[in-house]
This record gives structure tokens, sequence and C-alpha cells, in this order.
């Protein structure tokens, strides 16, 4: 028998190699080959050395004990579903993280839910589940 039948394959009869490089047509040299690109300040999307404000948020101290009080709050279960064998739960802001800054560590402003629900309720997290 034959194992090169068992290779998945792109079109039938080429075998899939992977090598972990990107291949490039013969000759061709990419337009940044050698390049030092700015960095920076110097950069052309510089906005003053600012990030996301949810960025940081996700990982304050402040953000941890919401999340902790909202899932003592509801008994680590979702509050959609109620089931409480889910392996993933995850703390969902009712009024929106980056839309609402005063409400985001509001334990109120939050509730618990499994991930299954938490896709069903928030569309942006929704696209990543497909």
């Amino acid at each position: 028998m034959n194992n090169k039948a068992n290779i998945t394959s792109f079109k039938k009869g080429h075998a899939q190699s992977n090598t972990g490089k990107t291949h490039f047509k013969k000759g061709y040299t990419p337009w940044n080959k050698g390049k030092k690109l700015p960095r920076g300040e110097k950069a052309n999307n510089w906005k003053g050395g600012i990030s996301r404000a949810y960025k940081t948020g996700y990982y304050s101290i402040e953000y941890k004990e919401w999340r902790k009080k909202v899932f003592e709050r509801d008994n680590y279960t979702c509050q959609k579903c109620f089931d409480k064998s889910k392996k993933y739960i995850t703390p969902h802001h009712i009024k929106s993280f980056a839309k609402y800054p005063k409400l985001r560590y509001e334990v109120s402003n939050g509730i618990t839910l499994c991930e299954d629900c938490h896709c069903a309720v928030d569309k942006y997290r929704a696209n990543f589940k497909k």
C-alpha cells in the first residue's frame, strides 16, 4: 500500500509540504528585505506611547478582584443556562468595558456566563467561535 495516498494535499497529486518558511517566486525580493523599519516615536502610527485602555484594564488588580466578586456572587454558575458542570466560565460586562469606563469594576455590571452562552451574547466573540 502506498503511504503517500494518506497525505493531505491541496491539489490531487501534490503533497502538502509545510516547512514553516514563506515561499517566494524565484528571483523575487520582498520589499522590506534588509530595511530597518522605524520603531517607537519614528513610526508613522505612533500615538504617544499610549496603549488601548482595555489592554491594561484586563490585567489590573481591580479587574481580577471584580472578576472574583462576580463569580462568587453568581456561585460560579452560568446565569443564562444555569449549568454548573461547564468547564470554562467567564465574567461578562453587561455594559461594554470600553464604552463605559466608570462601570468597569462595578459588580452589578457583571454576569457569569459559560463559553457557549458568552458567544451567544457577545457578538464580537461569536465570530471567533466558528
